[in-house]
């Protein structure tokens, strides 16, 4: 193997995926990064066997051959050296890397041991938006337990009908919703629709590569393509694949739990209420993180409040525009900056029942996005 390559696209390709190649004492390989030339086509690739990363990179590539090196090694090497071109040869199981007047020897494996990362059939396929996959992946993954025992909660809904996806996270005590368009690129979808549940660390994955930097090689793409089949999926981006296994189990009925009914809607500033509630919470109590808010319709105004015997409690009052009648409910602090954190500034509307209730939290004039909160009892 032999082959020529900018330190700038070769240090991308590492980071890509070199993120899920982490330590394993039962099978070291799945510490390693494919290093691959065939076909003129320069290729890395990591695995965890849940994931798997493929990354086709640009460079020049003047002999075939395949090995696997530890990805931190390689890695950490590769980030240090000047951005200038570098050229890598395989010598036996020896992975021989010259950049200027940096020489270095990195061992490696028989690419032979390493892992098949899964080919997914591609006869179904969607187009998605990255710009709105961005947001949309923003908007939920934080609703997600990742240690849940229950596994089907452990992962992203995928709701595909009418050419429209609801992405739904929760954890139980809170859900977050949000609806994407997408593009029929090929097969078909059944009228019913379809549901597939993908594992919260392949999304993280899928943010965090259409967040990089832009990939020289393909430049900067709208749009991601995403294949199904009956137990995988594959995310391609640019000039790199996500393969990921799914999660079987069934996933519990967001639409009944959706709240519908208020009796009370309350639009604030942002800003001012998110600085209300991280005031509060220095006095709510440790192991519920329980704060109050008092909706008043005659002041026109929203109070939020949190008592600790041993330490002390603290009040706010907002200026709000309130509709419907007085209303009050307890919740979890956390979650509720959880989600003020990823709206935009200016206004944040939040819709009452009644103080036990689920009640909602989204951005005026904004129905594509639901984030519900389970109250606290009193």
């Amino acid at each position: 193997m032999k082959l020529t390559i900018l330190q700038k696209n070769l240090h991308q390709g590492i980071s890509t995926v070199g993120h899920i190649a982490t330590k394993n004492a039962n099978l070291p390989i799945l510490n390693n990064i494919l290093v691959s030339v065939k076909d003129g086509l320069i290729t890395l690739a990591a695995t965890n066997l849940e994931i798997g990363i493929t990354k086709q990179i640009r460079g020049k590539a003047d002999k075939d051959g395949e090995i696997t090196v530890d990805a931190k090694i390689f890695g950490d090497y590769v980030a240090l050296l000047p951005n200038e071109k570098v050229e890598i040869q395989l010598d036996k199981k020896d992975l021989k890397i010259n950049c200027q007047q940096f020489n270095t020897t990195i061992k490696g494996q028989e690419a032979q041991d390493f892992p098949i990362i899964p080919q997914v059939d591609k006869k179904l396929g969607l187009g998605l938006s990255v710009a709105s996959l961005k947001n949309a992946l923003s908007q939920i993954l934080f609703a997600i337990n990742p240690n849940d025992n229950r596994l089907e909660l452990t992962g992203v809904l995928f709701d595909i009908k009418d050419k429209k996806i609801n992405l739904v996270a929760t954890d139980s005590f809170r859900l977050a919703k949000t609806e994407l368009d997408f593009s029929l690129e090929s097969g078909q979808i059944d009228s019913d629709g379809l549901k597939i549940i993908v594992p919260l660390k392949t999304m993280q994955e899928v943010s965090r590569i259409i967040n990089s930097s832009t990939d020289e090689l393909s430049g900067g793409a709208e749009q991601l393509n995403l294949f199904l089949s009956e137990n995988q999926a594959l995310f391609v981006y640019q000039g790199t694949a996500i393969v990921s296994r799914l999660i079987e189990g069934h996933y519990p009925d967001y639409e009944q739990v959706l709240p519908v009914n208020f009796k009370t809607e309350t639009t604030v500033d942002r800003s001012e209420l998110l600085r209300a509630i991280k005031m509060a919470s220095i006095f709510s109590a440790n192991t519920t993180n329980a704060i109050d808010l008092l909706i008043d319709s005659v002041g026109q105004k929203i109070v939020i409040e949190a008592v600790a015997g041993q330490t002390g409690s603290q009040q706010a009052e907002l200026v709000a525009k309130v509709d419907g009648q007085n209303n009050g409910v307890r919740l979890n602090y956390r979650y509720l900056l959880e989600c003020l954190n990823i709206l935009p500034s200016g206004k944040v509307v939040i819709k009452l029942i009644d103080d036990v209730a689920a009640c909602q939290l989204n951005s005026p004039g904004d129905d594509n996005y639901q984030y519900i909160i389970v109250p606290l009892r009193k």
